[in-house]
């Protein structure tokens, strides 16, 4: 495409002609002869200081916020904020893909992931081609592929949608972070319905406040048309304020009764959740393997979604007769180890609540519960000690141990961890393989083991960068000694 029709839809200063643009590119590294070289400033570094580097590569032209000077007639475009125009820019190379779909933005603290799984697997059983994009990866028909963020930079974000859109799938879920929101990664994408989960404390080494994470949330609602839907968890306190602000239609559910879409029975049990829901009157009976009354809400979530697709409620209740397979939530790790183990991604004070009190209902006291966990270094610190004194309300014994050091030290990640006990239930055994193979080693009928934070995960990320962990292969490995 040519660099000025390219960037016509943006604010520059700067020369501008007919080069043709191969590639958009925002890693030096990565670029080659033909790129635009768009300087970004990442966590640690200040992309200007790439430019260089990037010319050296191939770049045809440069898109910077500073002045820069061109070189071997090398245009240098500048705009006011960088991350904003590759949004617009990377749309447009790819001839705005979304604007030809059906896409569906979810957000929240927690419940992405399963919202977005569930979603995907009811509308593949209903013979909706759909793909997905999310913290477990971009989902096709055909497959998944890993990715390293929960909503990817632009350019890739775009690249997707349209690689989607050549194969023919129009109908896209997509988990819609806080920091896509507030990085402008998604500001170019149409899309047509949002579901907001919940809102409670995280991320707040990057928002610093709750008040900022709120607004960055509520940026997904405020960029829905008026023909678009905005479905609403109206059990949140935050509800309120999402509904005021976007100019779309309303669509809520909850356990409230004034909710569209709510539960006027529910059975829970160590199966899964047996549910009827009720819209208009009219009755949605659903059994799922899905756990917890934190799972039930991920489901209203979904199955708002197909009410407004305008899918029977018939076809709804039986796509929810097979199993719902989502990796890493709450999941079940088949073994010869006697009792159960369980991981899930729980991250949160607000998702440890959830994961631990469900398990703690769904089994009695007869059961020993025990509980693996650490925290993310170089992340939200404050939630640290909260996530400890939940963990000791539920658990009989504890094991603090690494998720994800990065290049914090470790002994002040556990510091911090260790602040929220309150007794000694808890062991410290830094080496995760270890801390899961000694409770592994202890286990009995009555045992139940949750291990917490990692999930999905294949990888610690560690100061040297990423090193190969698997909780789950772990387990599945593991040869019980009694």
């Amino acid at each position: 495409m040519h660099l000025h029709k390219l960037i016509k839809k943006i604010s520059f200063e700067g020369q501008t002609d007919t080069r043709d643009i191969k590639a958009i590119i925002y890693d030096s590294r990565k670029v080659t002869p033909g790129s635009l070289f768009i300087a970004i400033n990442g966590e640690k570094h200040d992309g200007e200081k790439f430019i260089p580097q990037a010319i050296e590569n191939g770049a045809t032209a440069i898109l910077s916020k500073k002045n820069g000077i061109p070189k071997d007639s090398i245009p240098f475009i500048h705009v006011g904020n960088p991350r904003r125009a590759m949004s617009a820019i990377s749309a447009q190379f790819y001839d705005n893909p979304s604007k030809k779909m059906q896409v569906i933005g979810i957000t929240g603290t927690n419940g992405k992931t399963s919202i977005t799984q569930i979603l995907y697997q009811l509308l593949s059983r209903l013979n909706q081609d759909c793909g997905a994009l999310g913290t477990l990866g971009f989902q096709t028909p055909s497959g998944m592929l890993s990715s390293n963020f929960t909503t990817p930079e632009s350019v890739e974000l775009q690249q997707m949608l349209n690689t989607l859109l050549m194969a023919g799938v129009k109908n896209v879920i997509m988990e819609v972070s806080s920091h896509a929101l507030s990085q402008f990664r998604v500001n170019d994408v149409d899309f047509n319905i949002a579901i907001f989960s919940n809102l409670s404390h995280d991320h707040l080494d990057f928002h610093k406040n709750m008040k900022s994470y709120f607004q960055s949330k509520l940026k997904l609602f405020s960029m829905l048309k008026p023909s678009g839907v905005a479905i609403i968890n109206i059990d949140d306190p935050y509800s309120k304020q999402i509904i005021s602000k976007t100019k779309a239609k309303i669509f809520s559910f909850g356990m409230d009764l004034n909710a569209m879409l709510h539960p006027v029975k529910i059975k829970y049990n160590t199966n899964g959740i047996n549910v009827i829901l009720n819209y208009k009157k009219n009755n949605i009976s659903i059994t799922t393997n899905l756990f917890g009354e934190y799972n039930l809400y991920n489901i209203m979530a979904a199955v708002s979604v197909c009410i407004n697709q305008g899918i029977n409620i018939k076809d709804i209740e039986l796509a929810f007769n097979e199993p719902m397979e989502i990796p890493g939530r709450l999941e079940e790790v088949s073994s010869n180890i006697p009792g159960k183990v369980y991981l899930d991604y729980a991250h949160t004070p607000d998702s440890y609540e959830k994961v631990l009190s469900t398990i703690s209902e769904l089994y009695n006291e007869n059961y020993e519960l025990n509980v693996i966990f650490g925290c993310g270094g170089n992340r939200d610190k404050d939630k640290r000690h909260k996530m400890a004194e939940i963990a000791e309300r539920y658990a009989k014994s504890i094991i603090v141990t690494t998720d994800n050091p990065r290049s914090e030290p470790i002994k002040e990640i556990i510091s911090d961890i260790i602040k929220g006990f309150k007794t000694n239930n808890h062991q410290i055994i830094l080496d995760r393989k270890k801390a899961i193979h000694k409770t592994l080693n202890k286990m009995h009928d009555k045992s139940i083991l949750l291990i917490l934070g990692k999930g999905h995960e294949n990888y610690q990320e560690t100061k040297f960068g990423k090193m190969p962990h698997n909780d789950k292969e772990i387990i599945e490995n593991h040869i019980y000694e009694s």
